[in-house]
């Protein structure tokens, strides 16, 4: 089995090394230029039209080898996240609770049968509207090692479990109708009202989740008939000897009740603090109750490092239930520390990527030539090209507020010119821009959520490539009525 792991991690890592050489050796052909940006609401905004030529800085050996340190910097609070999120669900693993309730719900389904065809479908809904109302994102990495185990007792595998939340959560992003940090941002840059055109969004975000649901479905039943054909299959094998979910079932104790008590409270403390400035909205326009002021709230909603640390407390509320001494809390945090302890490293190279590019003044440049050649085509297949050159951009700044601040203040205007609406453009940018996060290996977070299964990269892709491709051919389908209805 270590040889296999090894093989995993070696697969991934010469990819990632291989678009780091790729990209550094761009850094030495495609000129050097920039765009002068300025300050609006805290974010820096391209300005439109001041495209210029800036010194080339080609990167060497030593900038190559010095960008995964400065990787660290940029994802240093993702990494720090998952190492507590590692520890935590360790210290919890280890009190039997999550064994336990794992078994609980496999002893459910196993007794209602006509029941578990809903595990996909509720699964993929729940995580794809938190996505595509509150943008979650890292959030789902939380849930991976909980649905790992509940798909192998299922009879499904790890690549299911892995897919439920992050694909699920990842479809919801890209076709949000209110995700904050893509359709917010992206409206708010265009001058176009926030959260208008509703009514096209859900639907396209109800055919691209069910579009979703269907497609992991048929890989369920494929696999349920045919083990072999998972993509996890080796590393199943011994994952349920690990989690003994071929043995009999296990009763939960009142301790082990207390301890998922506390965990479904964190859960749910997640989503109360991630949707605090929502909720304190509906509650202020219903009853007129000022909640942010009278309990001295921030204005912003809960990230990384707030739910970091609502897990650490979690973690340290679940060791106390749980009745672990401290030694035995000790070994189990950190066992599982050093379990996320890979996927950090393999984050900072592929940060690496987007380091170099930036450094080497590449991105403005291919910015530049891709919104000039736009301008010339008929306004659907512009409307298509603004899409795959959010794409593009996409490998390189996968945060969907970062390209939004760098393409929206070039794209927006742009629209005016090639004859289509500014909400068709957000559209564009929303869905060329979100598609790929689930395969490229310069989001963090895609790293992550593979490594939780340890599924080769090139694997991975392979499965992935053939839902990309009905994506993106529906994304080409959604940006004709737009044009055709004149889309405001």
């Amino acid at each position: 089995m270590s040889r296999i792991l090894s093989k995993i991690k070696l697969n991934t890592f010469a990819i990632i090394l291989a678009i780091v050489g790729v990209v550094a050796v761009m850094t030495w052909i495609v000129p050097s230029g920039a765009y002068d940006k300025m300050e609006v609401d805290g974010r820096q905004i391209v300005v439109a039209g001041t495209y210029h030529s800036v010194p080339a800085n080609p990167q060497g050996l030593f900038d190559v080898l010095k960008a995964p340190v400065q990787g660290f910097s940029n994802t240093a609070e993702v990494i720090v996240f998952l190492l507590f999120i590692g520890g935590v669900l360790s210290v919890v693993e280890k009190t039997g609770a999550i064994a336990a309730g794992i078994q609980a719900a496999s002893a459910f389904f196993q007794r209602r049968p006509n029941l578990r065809f809903l595990f996909i479908p509720l699964g993929i809904i729940t995580f794809s509207l938190c996505g595509a109302t509150f943008g979650m994102c890292e959030e789902a990495l939380i849930f991976i090692p909980i649905f790992i185990p509940l798909a192998l007792s299922l009879g499904y595998d790890s690549a299911l479990g892995t897919a439920i939340p992050f694909i699920g959560a990842g479809v919801g992003f890209a076709a949000a109708f209110t995700n904050p940090f893509t359709v917010g941002i992206a409206q708010g840059i265009a001058q176009v009202p926030l959260y208008s055109g509703l009514g096209y969004r859900l639907i396209i975000w109800a055919i691209c989740t069910c579009v979703v649901i269907t497609w992991l479905s048929f890989y369920a039943r494929k696999i349920r008939k045919n083990p072999q054909a998972s993509l996890t299959y080796e590393f199943d094998i011994e994952k349920r000897k690990e989690l003994k979910l071929n043995k009999e079932e296990t009763h939960i104790t009142r301790r082990q009740k207390w301890v998922l008590l506390a965990f479904g409270l964190g859960m749910v403390g997640l989503i109360i603090g991630v949707l605090k400035p929502q909720i304190c909205s509906f509650i202020k326009g219903m009853w007129g109750i000022d909640l942010m002021q009278m309990l001295h709230l921030e204005a912003s909603g809960w990230y990384i490092t707030e739910i970091a640390a609502l897990f650490l407390g979690v973690g340290f509320l679940c060791g106390i239930l749980g009745r672990m001494k401290m030694s035995q809390f000790n070994d189990a945090f950190f066992d599982g520390v050093r379990g996320m302890a890979e996927i950090a490293v393999l984050l900072c190279f592929a940060q690496a990527i987007v380091i170099i590019a930036n450094n080497g003044h590449i991105l403005d440049t291919m910015l530049n030539w891709m919104s000039s050649g736009i301008k010339h085509l008929h306004p659907v297949c512009a409307s298509w090209a603004a899409m795959m050159l959010q794409t593009v951009i996409d490998f390189f700044i996968p945060s969907g507020s970062g390209k939004a601040v760098l393409t929206m203040p070039i794209l927006a205007p742009l629209a005016d010119l090639i004859g289509i609406t500014r909400q068709t453009m957000v559209l564009a940018f929303q869905l060329g821009g979100s598609w790929l996060n689930m395969v490229i290996p310069t989001d963090p977070v895609t790293i992550a959520a593979i490594g939780f299964a340890r599924i080769a990269y090139g694997k991975w892709l392979k499965w992935m490539l053939p839902l990309l491709l009905l994506m993106y051919v529906l994304s080409f389908i959604f940006l004709v009525p737009p044009y055709l209805m004149k889309w405001q």
